[in-house]
Order: C-alpha cells, then sequence, then structure tokens
C-alpha cells in the first residue's frame, strides 16, 4: 500500500485485491480519508500529486471517500458488500458506470471518460446538415427518441458484423454513430465498423479520439486536463457540503480526421473553421 504523507490523509492501495482481501483497512479508518483503488501506479502518482497539490494542508480531513480509477476497480469495489464508504468512479466509459450501478450497494458517483452522446448527434449535424444519423444498439435497449438518433438498429442474436450490413442495406442514412458501449461492442468491433462504413462511403462519428486513425470522420472527447479538472470540482463540492454529486466538463473538444474528409467528400477544414465547428457542437 502506498501513501501519502502529507497533513491531508490520502491514502492509495497499490492492487485492487488489497480492497478485496483486506476490507478492514479501509473501515478501520473511519475518520478521514481519500483513498485512490486501481490503476497503476503512474496514474495513482499523478492522481495523488494532482490532489495534494490543491489540498496540501488538511483540509480532506473532512471527507472519507474511496476513486475507483477504472471500470474493473469499480466492480471489484462494488463486490465488497454494503459495508463500504462512497467512491466517485474515474476512468471509465459511460456505459461501464451503467452497468456497475446495477450491481453497486454503496453511494456512488462516476465522471466518465467519454462524452453524452448527444454530442456526437450535434457534430453530425454541424458536419452534414440535415442528414439522417444510425447506430446500433443492443436488443433490449431503451427508447432514444429524446437523443434524436433517426435510425436505432437492434443488433441481431449473431453479432455486430451482420447488424452493420441491415444497417448497409438499408441505407436510408447518412452518418454514424459510435459511442462507447461494451454491451453492444467487443474490442475489435470499433474498428469493423470504422473501416466497413469507410468502403461503403459512410462517415463514422465516435467518442474515442484515438479512433480517428482507424478511419473515423471526427471525434468528440474530453481531454485528461478537463477530466482532472472535474475531479477536483467534484472534491470541492463533496468537502464543502457533503454531495457527492460528479462533475463532468462543460464543454468537448471535436477533432476531425482532415484526411478521411478530404477522401470521401472532397473537403478541407481549416483550424478556424474547427474552432467554429466546436463551438457549434457546444451550443456557442
Amino acid at each position: 500500500m502506498l501513501r501519502l504523507k502529507k497533513r491531508a490523509l490520502i491514502r492509495c492501495l497499490n492492487q485492487v485485491a488489497i480492497v478485496l482481501l483486506s476490507p478492514l483497512v479501509l473501515l478501520g479508518n473511519a475518520a478521514a480519508d481519500v483513498r485512490f483503488v486501481g490503476g497503476d501506479s503512474e496514474v495513482r502518482g499523478r492522481l495523488i500529486e494532482l490532489v495534494s497539490t490543491r489540498w496540501p494542508g488538511d483540509e480532506l480531513a473532512a471527507i472519507d471517500l474511496t476513486i475507483t480509477i477504472g471500470a474493473n476497480a469499480l466492480d471489484d469495489y462494488c463486490s465488497v458488500g454494503e459495508s463500504m464508504g462512497p467512491v466517485l468512479a474515474i476512468h471509465l466509459y459511460a456505459s461501464h458506470y451503467r452497468q456497475s450501478t446495477a450491481n453497486c450497494r454503496v453511494p456512488i458517483a462516476a465522471i466518465p471518460a467519454d462524452p453524452p452522446l448527444t454530442y456526437q448527434i450535434q457534430l453530425s449535424q454541424a458536419l452534414f446538415p440535415r442528414s439522417r444519423t444510425a447506430m446500433l444498439v443492443r436488443s433490449d435497449a431503451t427508447p432514444l427518441s429524446e437523443q434524436a438518433v433517426d435510425t436505432p438498429l437492434s443488433i441481431p442474436s449473431v453479432g455486430v458484423a451482420k447488424g452493420l450490413g441491415r444497417l448497409v442495406k438499408e441505407g436510408r442514412w447518412d452518418v454514424f454513430l459510435l459511442p462507447v458501449d461494451h454491451e453492444v461492442f467487443s474490442g475489435a468491433d470499433y474498428r469493423l465498423v470504422i473501416e466497413t462504413l469507410f468502403r461503403h462511403r459512410k462517415p463514422t462519428i465516435v467518442s474515442i479520439n484515438s479512433l480517428l486513425s482507424v478511419g473515423a470522420i471526427a471525434a468528440t472527447f474530453y481531454s485528461q486536463s478537463q477530466l482532472d479538472h472535474a475531479l477536483l470540482l467534484t472534491l470541492e463540492r463533496y468537502l464543502s457540503d457533503g454531495v457527492l454529486e460528479a462533475t463532468t466538463p462543460e464543454r468537448v473538444n471535436v477533432t476531425v480526421n482532415r484526411t478521411v474528409l478530404r477522401n470521401l467528400y472532397g473537403r478541407t477544414i481549416t483550424a478556424e473553421e474547427l474552432r467554429a465547428l466546436e463551438n457549434e457542437v457546444n451550443g456557442g
């Protein structure tokens, strides 16, 4: 177990296994503590430095909170039981958080690493005015009418590839939206979707910036500095009024794959136009 020995007590557990095998380590510190569970040593060290720089004194002695790093850490923490304290989940996607909340019996809040789907919808309208959007969803997914997706198609039991084939054959849509959803896509499915649609000259908008290199046309995403700032704001509120309510960044970043945009549509975009596009996506 790695400790940051400052006047504010911030305890970092090196392995999630410590939580599972020795829950009394947490329960025995009923006075105040901010704990980081999961992630690797580099990530934990950076977060410890971030928080200890913001609160170098003993202000954090007023709160008791576990911060889980990654989806696996959250699931492992929740599996311990109702005796555990409140948790703030970071470094995970919104779909992981939604699934974990169903199995977690402790107060939980999360700062997802990916922006809401609504930003992808706004980006599709900004890039391709009057376009129709499509996406694959779980067969038991809740209706997406409030998110204004024109063609939400349930994936068949045979998998994503067949569902994608149905979408391509149907063809009555213009832009495919690809949010992170581990209940629909496996890791390899994201590349499959993007490369397949590229061959069919259909643009894909994603919420992971790294997928641009695979052939997505554009991405909405949060930067690490935005997520770090959201973490500090969440801790500030919890410290001031005791409300554990995650703060998410107010704006998203937008990146366009200029090569794909040029090859598929013969369009170019300048840095100034990209800034204007980002402002439009964020509502001005």
